[in-house]
């Protein structure tokens, strides 16, 4: 963990811990960055623990961010393809609630040799001709909703 004046960088810090004491270090978390106005940087694979603790939310695929939104916009209406594919694997307690699984095919490819343009089209169900050749620009959505992917751009000419 790394400490700064107003940044603090976390990488998985409860992922080991009881899930009773996760709540109390993730509570703690919460309450110190609203009494000393800290930011943290919070890197995390558990999805609900991102949702809980988090305001903004970049989702990152082979190191490079394909979304990036405020967090109850991204959990309420993901964008890019492999941010739906992660949400739709959060599992509800809602009963009533019939989520699609999206399953994604084949394998991540390495990260020393991720494919041209668009890291994501060998496993991207929607992907078209130019996405394996030119990477698509983080573009600008609404109200602070990022997303890099070419089913946003307005031609394939971006």
């Amino acid at each position: 963990m790394a400490v700064g004046p107003e940044l603090i960088i976390a990488d998985e810090p409860v992922s080991a811990l009881d899930v009773s004491i996760q709540a109390q270090i993730l509570n703690l978390l919460k309450d110190l960055q609203e009494e000393y106005g800290l930011t943290f940087l919070f890197i995390a694979h558990d999805l609900g623990v991102v949702e809980y603790i988090s305001d903004r939310v970049a989702v990152m695929y082979l190191g490079r961010v394909v979304e990036l939104a405020d967090a109850k916009m991204l959990y309420r209406d993901a964008k890019h393809p492999y941010t739906k594919a992660l949400m739709s694997a959060i599992p509800s307690l809602d009963p009533t609630r019939k989520s699609q699984r999206v399953l994604l095919p084949g394998d991540v490819p390495s990260p020393a040799r991720v494919p041209p343009g668009c890291p994501f089209h060998t496993r991207c169900a929607a992907a078209m001709p130019h996405c394996r050749e030119r990477e698509p620009r983080l573009k600008p959505l609404e109200s602070g909703h990022l997303v890099s992917c070419w089913l946003y751009e307005d031609s394939a000419n971006g």
